[in-house]
C-alpha cells in the first residue's frame, strides 16, 4: 500500500536506501503533481517474467536481463514549487571532440549507402558520450529533470551493480487498463518551433506508426490511429501519434510485437538491429530500453530515451537519431547536440 509522505520525507527516505545501497526508484508520471517512489528486493530477471505488483527497467536488448523490482516500502509525495531549475546559457559544444564528430559522418554516410542499395529504409543509430562528474548530485539531477520537463516521464532508478540511470522520457511505450491499449508513433525531429515539417521527417513518422499498426493488428479487436500532432520534449519537438485499441492479449506478446519500434532501431525492425549490432561501438545497456510499473488493473511503460547513467564519478549521455534516404550527416550531428541538451540542463552544465 502507497503511503503519503511529504516531499523532505520521501528524499529522505532516498538518502537513506542509497546509504544502505538498497536498490530504489523515483518517478513522476507526465503532468503529474505527486512523485512516487518504490524499493524492495530487485531480480535480474526476463521482460517475460515481469509479474503483478512490480517495477521494471529493462534493456534495449530483450535477450538480456534488466530488473525486476518487487516494492515492499511504496510511498508519495505531492510535487511543490520550491525548487525551479534555470536553464543554463552556457555552450554544449564542448562535451562533443571533433573527431567524434568526423566519426559519426562517417558512419553516417556509410548508413546512408547501404539505405540507398535496398531493403533498409531506416536505421538509429546512436552514440554515448561520456565525461567526469561526481554522482554526489543525484537528487538534485532528478529534481532539476521534474522541474525541466513536467510534461516527461522523469525517473531516478538506483542499483548498486549499475550506479544511477536517470531520464525524462518523452515516450510511451504502451499502457494497459484491463483491455483498454493504448501507444504512440513518436518520430520526426526539428528544432525551431515556427519552421515546417520536412518530407524527411514526416516519413519518419509514417514509417512508425504504420508499423505499430501492423504489429499490434493480430492482438487488437480494434486498433485506430489518431491525428498526428507536433508535441514538444525539452529543446525539440517530435510528430506524434496516439493509437489506441481493444485487447486481451498478454503484457508479453505486446511487448514483443511493439518493441523495439522503429523509432528506436529502423525498419525494416530484423535488418536495422542487425546493422546497429554491427556498427555502434557501445552497447545500449538499458539506454532505449523500456521501464514503468505494473499494478493491479494497469501496466504503464515508457521508452528509456533522454537518459543517463551516473556511475562512481563518470556520466555517460546516450542519444541517437533516425537516419533515412532523406538524411544528411550533419544535420543528424546537430540533432544528437541538440537532444543531449536535455540531460545537461538537467546537470546544469
Amino acid at each position: 500500500m502507497k503511503k503519503n509522505v511529504s516531499l523532505e520525507q520521501l528524499f529522505d527516505t532516498v538518502r537513506l536506501k542509497k546509504t544502505e545501497q538498497s536498490p530504489f526508484v523515483v518517478y513522476t508520471i507526465p503532468n503529474s503533481k505527486k512523485v512516487n517512489f518504490k524499493s524492495g528486493p530487485c531480480f535480474n530477471e526476463k521482460y517475460s517474467n515481469i509479474s503483478k505488483n512490480s517495477f521494471f527497467f529493462m534493456p534495449f536488448n530483450l535477450q538480456n536481463k534488466g530488473f525486476l523490482m518487487l516494492p515492499d516500502l511504496s510511498l508519495s509525495a505531492k510535487l511543490l514549487n520550491s525548487f525551479k531549475t534555470k536553464k543554463p546559457k552556457k555552450s554544449k559544444k564542448k562535451f562533443f571532440k571533433e573527431e567524434e564528430k568526423k566519426q559519426y559522418i562517417n558512419v553516417i554516410e556509410s548508413i546512408l549507402k547501404k539505405i540507398k542499395k535496398g531493403s533498409l529504409k531506416k536505421v538509429v543509430y546512436s552514440k554515448k558520450f561520456s565525461f567526469e562528474l561526481k554522482s554526489s548530485n543525484y537528487l538534485k539531477i532528478f529534481q532539476n529533470l521534474i522541474s525541466l520537463y513536467s510534461n516527461a516521464f522523469c525517473y531516478l532508478f538506483y542499483h548498486p551493480s549499475e550506479g544511477f540511470w536517470l531520464g525524462a522520457s518523452p515516450e510511451l511505450l504502451f499502457t494497459k487498463h484491463k483491455s483498454d491499449l493504448e501507444t504512440v508513433a513518436l518520430a520526426g525531429t526539428k528544432f525551431n518551433s515556427i519552421g515546417e515539417w520536412g518530407n524527411k521527417e514526416i516519413e519518419e513518422q509514417q514509417i512508425v506508426s504504420a508499423e505499430i499498426k501492423e504489429n499490434l493488428s493480430p492482438l487488437c479487436e480494434s486498433i485506430e490511429l489518431r491525428k498526428t500532432i507536433t508535441v514538444k520534449a525539452g529543446p525539440v519537438e517530435h510528430l506524434k501519434s496516439i493509437i489506441v485499441g481493444k485487447s486481451n492479449a498478454s503484457i508479453s506478446k505486446i511487448i514483443q510485437a511493439l518493441f523495439p519500434t522503429s523509432a528506436i532501431a529502423g525498419h525494416p525492425r530484423p535488418v536495422a538491429l542487425k546493422l546497429i549490432s554491427e556498427i555502434e561501438e557501445h552497447d545500449r545497456s538499458f539506454y532505449s530500453g523500456f521501464l514503468g510499473f505494473n499494478e493491479p488493473n494497469l501496466f504503464s511503460s515508457y521508452v528509456n530515451l533522454r537518459c543517463l547513467n551516473l556511475n562512481s564519478d563518470k556520466a555517460s549521455i546516450y542519444v541517437g537519431s533516425g537516419i533515412t534516404i532523406d538524411s544528411n550527416a550533419e544535420d543528424e550531428w546537430q540533432e544528437l547536440i541538440k537532444k543531449s541538451e536535455t540531460m545537461l540542463n538537467a546537470l546544469n552544465l
